[in-house]
């Protein structure tokens, strides 16, 4: 009896550190964002918060979960090939079935609080950089017509590149976003801001993604350092900007984070 004792008094003492080796702030094995069921009871930090461009699991596109009454429920009318998904009659989302591609959110929960609480505001384009200053000017990446920056994509939701790959915006809002910018003309900020579109949407931690501006011979990079999801459960990434001009390079760094509509937005 005293041998079984110890065993199992040892077993726990090594159970322990493992249970305990989950970083903090990670959603629990048994209700992570991506794995846990409606109705589950698991502390409302780890329910699910997808964006747009996130799919949405297969055990949430069951027919049980379509929206039929979408006009009763303030929503707009699903475009051909979508459907409107139900979480717990407070959150839907706007779901491609051929492929689970989430295209819109809309959140009537704590999720845009939480966003708030975190980051101070949601941007739109009107507080973007490049929206503000440059909208007027040659655009010669197609940042505008291409529906690049956060907030302006809408209306584009219902053609055909909804059902292969979601639109998802990047907004340079704030004092970092004129920071990252400053020394940049609209034509420069153009091409640099396709690099952060691609960069931002590549889900690749490591990639760099080059610009270059042939009438004024100025060029850039940014290089995607990593993903993460912050204490939120927001989807955010640290990058690495450098430009150069003239020749000499001038470097910056900075955090994106995904706003509960699924744009990207520089939070510092």
């Amino acid at each position: 009896m005293k041998k079984l004792l110890a065993a199992a008094a040892a077993l726990s003492m090594l159970i322990a550190p493992m249970a305990s080796a989950q970083p903090p702030g990670s959603p629990p094995p048994d209700g992570s964002r991506f794995g846990q069921r409606p109705g589950d009871s698991v502390d409302s930090r780890y329910r699910p918060r997808w964006s747009a461009g996130d799919r949405l699991p297969p055990q949430y596109r069951q027919r049980q979960h379509y929206v039929e009454d979408w006009q009763k429920r303030g929503l707009r009318r699903p475009p051909k090939g979508y459907r409107w998904i139900r979480y717990n009659d407070t959150n839907y989302f706007l779901v491609a079935l051929a492929t689970g591609l989430i295209a819109q959110t809309v959140y009537r929960d704590e999720r845009d609080q939480s966003w708030d609480r975190r980051y101070s505001q949601r941007y739109t384009y009107q507080d973007d950089i490049y929206y503000r200053e440059c909208r007027k000017s040659p655009d010669p990446a197609g940042v505008l017509i291409g529906a690049l920056i956060g907030g302006l994509i809408g209306d584009a939701i219902g053609d055909d590149r909804g059902s292969g790959g979601a639109i998802l915006g990047v907004i340079l809002g704030g004092a970092m976003g004129a920071a990252l910018t400053q020394d940049l003309d609209c034509e420069d900020r153009s091409y640099a801001y396709r690099s952060y579109y691609d960069g931002f949407n590549s889900g690749r931690p490591g990639s760099i993604h080059r610009w270059r501006n042939p009438r004024n011979g100025r060029y850039g990079q940014v290089r995607i350092d990593g993903y993460y999801n912050d204490a939120g459960g927001f989807r955010c990434t640290n990058f690495t900007q450098t430009i150069y001009i003239d020749g000499r390079p001038r470097l910056g760094r900075g955090r994106a984070c995904r706003q509960p509509d699924g744009s990207w937005a520089i939070v510092n």
